[in-house]
């Protein structure tokens, strides 16, 4: 019966994903192309195959032991990415479409992607990797009751299961290795030139790097946002010393050498320059998230006061570097935004909304654990960082994303052509795949306008006007996803101080 449901046009919801690619994984630079970490993981299981063949590794946890294995793990994969876009399927189907059977398609690519992840998480590859951390980006669907939710796989279980695969992946230990299940026996030894495609080369290199680096970025987000402890990071000050950390501070040098005279008057900021200052922007963008994160860590589990100071410092500092080599910068790619293309709009929306959210999360978690103490010299950083989350929202409103249907796709198109559209024109924000940041954004905005209102520092009119930006950008959100009816329900039901 369930099959029936999710009868949809999966092929659309898949075109859609890799359309948004550079969405969840979007720290590309304008010299090279989009990366897709689709073809990325499935090329470094291929690798990982060949090499575990050549070198004669019977039952390797490791990698699929078939081809119903492979396969299997290749129709999770589809599973999770047909549920991670659920949520724009609404885009791509009439305006008289049935809301509830729409709503019963999510719900059912929803629980089908999740009861594959108990199949993913015991069968370790970079597929099963990417599976696991799509299910976790994927919104809840309203109307799964609480129960149900409990019940099951959560998407914080799904971040470490993943993260604990790319640990594996990357060891390739040969020693024995146990637990209280099974035993591993050690592989042979052999020779690294064995495999045909050897783990040396620059291309399984620079693969396996940036799959490490999405995987990073998700340990550092969980580590923030859910106050899990890193996975691939080790010690409160282990960033410093890190390879990856010390590489982003090292990239931030040269690119301030690189663009020492870009500031000068009469540069044009064209799209090639500004995609380049928005990859770096990002990379230093993790950092500092990866910096507030050790600061609520020195928080949560009590180190003394020198290395809470010490910590918040790193962060405050982390702040002042980005304003002095990247912020000017980035205000020269919004006096030229318009002429860019959309991926570099959308890239300029997400870093500027997720940068200054940090600041605002980093001022949360001090006024929660009543360090108000840190935050005296903070002040104008909090309210710069108020200010540019708002006209993030703003322009995230304002500005338009096209994606295109593939001509060659889908049921749906072959059964009614008169269900079908070729292009779908929205916000920026509507595409969105991080929904619970911009949440998190209105909810500390919610906040600010608030406690400003509250002590006369802002008009009525003008309080007026911000809740409505609120309003509209919760709208923008996938109504599907249940934090997001959580959110609108709260922001509309904000009483009026006066």
């Amino acid at each position: 019966m369930e099959d029936r449901v999710i009868d949809v046009d999966c092929q659309w919801l898949r075109s859609i994903y890799d359309q948004g690619n550079p969405f969840v994984f979007g720290e590309q630079s304008g010299l090279e192309p989009s990366v897709s970490i689709r073809r990325l993981c499935s090329q470094l299981d291929k690798w990982m195959d060949e090499e575990s063949q050549n070198a004669s590794i019977v039952g390797s946890p490791l990698y699929p032991e078939t081809r119903a294995g492979d396969l299997e793990v290749e129709q999770s994969l589809n599973h999770a990415i047909e549920a991670y876009a659920a949520r724009w399927l609404h885009l791509a189907l009439p305006t008289d479409s049935d809301g509830s059977t729409l709503t019963e398609v999510v719900k059912a690519l929803w629980r089908r992607a999740r009861r594959d992840m108990l199949r993913v998480i015991n069968r370790p590859s970079y597929r099963s990797m990417l599976s696991l951390l799509l299910f976790a980006l994927t919104p809840i669907p309203a109307g799964i009751p609480d129960n149900e939710e409990l019940d099951g796989v959560s998407g914080q279980v799904c971040v470490h299961a993943a993260l604990q695969q790319i640990q594996t992946l990357r060891a390739r230990q040969r020693s024995l290795q146990f637990n209280g299940a099974r035993v591993m026996l050690a592989a042979p030894n052999r020779a690294t030139s064995a495999s045909p495609q050897s783990f040396a080369t620059i291309n399984f290199i620079n693969a396996e790097s940036t799959a490490y680096w999405a995987a990073l970025t998700f340990d550092t987000s969980a580590s923030l946002t859910l106050g899990c402890r890193p996975l691939l990071s080790s010690g409160l000050f282990g960033c410093e010393s890190e390879s990856s950390w010390r590489m982003v501070r090292t990239c931030s040098e040269v690119f301030r050498e690189m663009t020492a005279e870009w500031n000068s008057a009469g540069l044009e900021m064209i799209d090639e320059r500004a995609n380049q200052v928005i990859a770096a922007g990002a990379a230093w963008k993790l950092l500092l998230w990866k910096l507030t994160a050790n600061f609520k860590e020195s928080l949560r589990d009590g180190h003394n006061e020198f290395e809470v100071t010490r910590s918040f410092a790193s962060v405050s500092d982390a702040i002042d570097k980005f304003d002095a080599i990247y912020k000017n910068l980035l205000i020269a790619c919004y006096n030229r935004i318009h002429f860019f293309s959309q991926e570099t709009k959308f890239r300029w929306y997400e870093l500027t909304l997720h940068y200054h959210l940090c600041i605002l999360m980093l001022v949360d978690i001090a006024e929660a654990t009543d360090r108000r103490d840190l935050l005296l010299e903070f002040t104008s950083k909090k309210v710069d960082a108020e200010s540019w989350v708002l006209n993030s929202l703003k322009f995230g409103l304002v500005s338009r994303y096209t994606l295109r249907r593939d001509p060659d796709s889908s049921t749906i198109e072959q059964q009614s052509s008169d269900n079908t559209i070729s292009s779908i024109t929205v916000s920026l924000i509507a595409v969105d795949p991080y929904a619970h940041h911009v949440v998190a954004a209105v909810k500390l905005m919610q906040q600010a306008i608030d406690r400003d209102y509250a002590v006369g520092k802002i008009s009525t009119d003008a309080y007026h006007d911000l809740l409505s930006t609120l309003t509209e950008t919760l709208s923008q959100l996938p109504q599907g996803s249940k934090s997001v009816q959580i959110a609108k329900n709260s922001v509309s039901s904000q009483p009026l101080y006066g």
